[in-house]
């Protein structure tokens, strides 16, 4: 016969939550979930001063970044534009000024090259400068005047919202004070101009101009976030493998040797980044093409696989560091390594260090600040630190990969002696559950057996010769135990 299930009649027959017969354990549960409740509420504090902190004390930090000003001219426009910029008054939400007294053999070029790796940005005023301005003619061109650089390819959130508009502003600013003066020595050679209204109204309105470059290569239109988005949700990726590895491992732990256990974990968090990072990696690829737009540099199959290396030893970084964690941690204390790793990790890419409190300097050795410097050197060649980044990224990596030996040790000991379960809950805690008997409980009998751990194993006539007395009879098989 077919059996019918009703839940709505089986539902009549279970209790009610308020039942006195429960209510220990309701009342114990709820006093459980109030403490973790504390927990993550101090916790949440922690998160949000790592990223409002350092957010917001980027705009009066600004001070701390070093814009430069070149002079190739060395004539007197050079020189007025020079004075203007470096008398403009400090303030913190302003970055600092810095007359780059080097030659450059004349060339825009190696300015270009100079800012492209070392540099926020630049005002140059280019060779010449100064001749074309008195040799005017109808075909006078003021912006061939000043050039200004910056480089999104170092830090494009911070380059974008305050450090380009500054470089803007100064070169502006400048300008405007060359006018007026270049006004008072127009007025005493009006004849010269008679002849060229044109020319005069150009000279007049407009002696000098600029125009504006982005050396840095990191300015289309997902750069603000492809690191930030990339590297987050690989690192999700990274955590749910993880805490599947914690939970479903429990017979793994228990029978396999422990340098096997190790090289299991290690070879599952590493071949687990490597796996996510190849998506991230396509990711890149798909969504802006082969040539990755004019804002970027050509996306090469070489650029690939070194932002897919990049991404993986990234997140296996941090995905040993977070392993480590969970091997012995119970449950309830997941969410303080997760959430402290995430968002330490993503306010490190949404500032730069330098204009960050000195609390946050640590910020140089998170795997997502050091991973977002490589990913923005593949893809613009600006700022290059490789040896800086990969070093710190991969002594991580081998830094956690040692101490992984020690926490799955741990992980398997408090397994086989019954001070943990399977999911982590440690013996005393409401959750906890285990077949597996308490070491303590036991332990009589694993002394008797631990006294003399090198005694050499005794054959029957060995103990039959050791019993005397009355208390020893072969014929009545009793051998004195």
């Amino acid at each position: 016969m077919r059996m019918q299930l009703n839940p709505w009649k089986s539902d009549q027959e279970r209790i009610s939550l308020l039942d006195a017969s429960i209510r220990a354990q309701v009342k114990q549960r709820g006093l459980y979930y109030i403490r973790i409740l504390a927990l993550l509420s101090a916790l949440y504090w922690v998160v949000s001063c790592l990223v409002y902190g350092a957010v917001y004390k980027r705009s009066r930090m600004v001070h701390n970044a070093l814009l430069q000003i070149i002079d190739l001219d060395h004539g007197p426009v050079g020189q007025n534009i020079t004075n203007s910029v470096l008398q403009i008054p400090p303030a913190l939400e302003l970055p600092r000024w810095q007359l780059l007294d080097r030659d450059f053999d004349g060339q825009l070029s190696e300015v270009r090259e100079w800012v492209r790796k070392h540099g926020w940005g630049a005002i140059v005023i280019n060779p010449g400068a100064s001749q074309r301005l008195q040799q005017a003619d109808i075909n006078y061109s003021p912006k061939q005047a000043i050039t200004v650089i910056h480089n999104t390819g170092r830090q494009p959130i911070i380059t974008v919202s305050y450090l380009a508009p500054a470089l803007t502003n100064a070169v502006t600013r400048a300008i405007y004070q060359f006018t007026l003066t270049h006004l008072e020595s127009l007025r005493s050679q009006p004849q010269l101009l008679a002849s060229n209204p044109q020319l005069l109204s150009t000279l007049v309105q407009s002696p000098i101009s600029y125009t504006s470059e982005d050396v840095g290569l990191f300015s289309f239109s997902l750069s603000p976030i492809i690191c930030i988005f990339g590297f987050l949700v690989g690192l999700v990726m990274m955590i749910e493998a993880l805490i599947q590895w914690k939970m479903t491992t429990l017979d793994f732990f228990l029978k396999v040797k422990h340098w096997q256990v190790w090289l299991a974990s290690f070879g599952l968090v590493t071949l687990w980044a490597v796996f996510v990072a190849m998506h991230s990696a396509l990711a890149v690829a798909a969504f802006q093409g082969p040539q990755y737009s004019s804002h970027a540099l050509p996306f090469t199959v070489g650029r690939f696989f070194a932002l897919w290396f990049n991404i993986a030893i990234t997140l296996a970084a941090l995905g040993m560091w977070l392993c480590n964690w969970y091997l012995v941690l119970s449950p309830e204390f997941f969410g303080v390594p997760t959430l402290i790793t995430v968002i330490s990790n993503v306010a490190s890419l949404m500032t730069d260090v330098d204009l960050a409190p000195h609390f946050f300097r640590w910020f140089r050795i998170q795997p997502f600040n050091n991973g977002s410097m490589l990913f923005q050197y593949i893809l613009s060649g600006s700022y290059p630190r490789i040896a800086l980044n990969v070093s710190i990224l991969l002594g991580e990596w081998a830094a956690m990969s040692v101490i992984l030996f020690a926490t799955t040790w741990v992980r398997q000991t408090t397994l086989l002696l019954g001070i943990a379960d399977n999911a982590g809950w440690l013996r005393g805690s409401i959750f906890f559950h285990s077949d597996i008997p308490y070491y303590k409980d036991v332990l009589p009998v694993v002394h008797k057996a631990a006294s003399f751990p090198f005694e050499p194993r005794r054959t029957r006539s060995f103990v039959i010769s050791e019993s005397t007395g009355e208390t020893a009879s072969l014929k009545e098989g009793n051998l004195g135990v």
